[in-house]
């Protein structure tokens, strides 16, 4: 496999990203009656995020080459990056009609169990899966998916 610079690609990934945030937050106001608006964050965040990435970009060059797999997880840790994917991948599929709560605690459940035994688990799923749905959904007014039952 050809070697190059691995964190180049990383990093241009990252940088490109953050631009397209970048740009896209000057849709939003940037300060309000009330204080900062809705485009302050993602504008300095994603400022932060392009400064970021062209420093690992420039910090990256000045190390050796490296092949992508050298950098790529492997065994054990391929299989856990596998799950989180899958199981986020699930969670988006099903949050629509299962509600934020329901597939939350699916979702977290899938992550924890392989960790911890299954009743702690499932206490942790149901107890951040309830406790995010009311501070956004309930105090901060953010609209959650909800299935028939409301939550």
């Amino acid at each position: 496999m050809k070697k190059q610079y691995a964190g180049v690609w990383g990093g241009a990934f990252f940088a490109i990203f953050g631009i397209v945030i970048f740009v896209q937050s000057f849709s939003y106001t940037y300060s309000s009656m009330m204080g900062p608006g809705p485009g302050m964050f993602p504008l300095w965040l994603s400022g932060i995020l392009i400064v970021l990435s062209i420093w690992s970009m420039v910090k990256s060059i000045t190390k050796e080459k490296t092949t992508l797999a050298e950098i790529l997880p492997k065994g054990k840790d391929l299989r856990k990056l596998i799950t989180i994917l899958a199981t986020l991948a699930g969670f988006i599929l099903v949050v629509s009609f299962l509600g934020f709560v329901i597939a939350g605690t699916l979702f977290l459940f899938a992550l924890l169990a392989r960790e911890y035994r299954w009743y702690i688990s499932l206490s942790i799923s149901i107890g951040a899966s309830v406790l995010l749905f009311v501070v956004f959904n309930i105090i901060l007014g953010v609209p959650l998916p909800i299935n028939s039952l409301g939550f």
